[in-house]
């Protein structure tokens, strides 16, 4: 059986009311894209009895920082499938065929690129995007491994904007009920843990701008070059 050409990587920690709408929203909505939900060893007592989609994989994984944790799962995943995106258990999936969508839009680039939907939160930043395998292979992360939690979609997106590979996909939307923007969404230690790397981030996200960002973006046009002269290159990013 072939591996789905989409994965959706969720990582958990709490939030299991949350969690179940993401799941229940993401069977409404999805046609073929697998999903992987990661939890942490010590938040496995969150998620006793959580009713997964079919086919779900479900890792469990030493408590790490968001973007480490990330990396442990997409990046061997990367050889499995064409590309994978990472979603939040605080999102909803609310359109139909998202994934077909997502991934139409990838191949009208030619199949290798970044593409983000509509968040509702954001369109200058792929704060959700979904990225190619074989960039993902070629650079060895999905998050820029100095960072802990925040500024990974600045480098995402600074990647595809300066190797022109960035588009923007309003067609689907994948909404991010963020505490700051959504009034139902509480305030809880999952956000607290994570806006505690806020600073160090920072200054990880300036070092690389500054020491590795020219490299990575060589990396990932070589990546859009092995496509050769039929790849559709882009600088679609957000018109704001």
């Amino acid at each position: 059986m072939t591996d789905p050409r989409m994965l959706v990587v969720l990582p958990l920690r709490g939030r299991r009311e949350l969690t179940a709408r993401c799941l229940e929203t993401f069977a409404a909505t999805t046609d073929a894209a697998a999903l992987l939900a990661v939890i942490d060893d010590d938040d496995t007592d969150t998620y006793d009895g959580l009713q997964y989609p079919p086919g779900t994989q479900v890792q469990v994984i030493p408590r790490m920082p968001l973007a480490a944790k990330i990396n442990h799962a997409a990046v061997p995943q990367a050889a499995r499938h064409d590309a994978i995106i990472i979603v939040g258990n605080d999102h909803t999936f609310d359109t139909p065929h998202w994934d077909a969508i997502l991934l139409a839009a990838l191949d009208g680039i030619g199949g290798s690129g970044i593409v983000y939907p509509d968040d509702k939160r954001r369109r200058d930043n792929a704060e959700i995007s979904l990225i190619s395998a074989d960039i993902i292979q070629a650079l060895g992360w999905f998050c820029e491994p100095a960072l802990k939690h925040y500024w990974a979609d600045n480098v995402i997106s600074d990647l595809g904007r300066h190797a022109g590979c960035l588009l923007y996909c309003p067609d689907a939307v994948i909404e991010h009920h963020h505490y700051s923007i959504d009034p139902a969404t509480p305030f809880d230690e999952t956000y607290a843990y994570g806006e505690a790397f806020g600073p160090q981030d920072f200054q990880a996200y300036q070092e690389w701008r500054r020491h590795r960002m020219r490299g990575d973006v060589e990396t990932v046009k070589k990546v859009l070059a092995a496509k050769g002269a039929g790849y559709k290159l882009t600088m679609r990013g957000a018109d704001v």
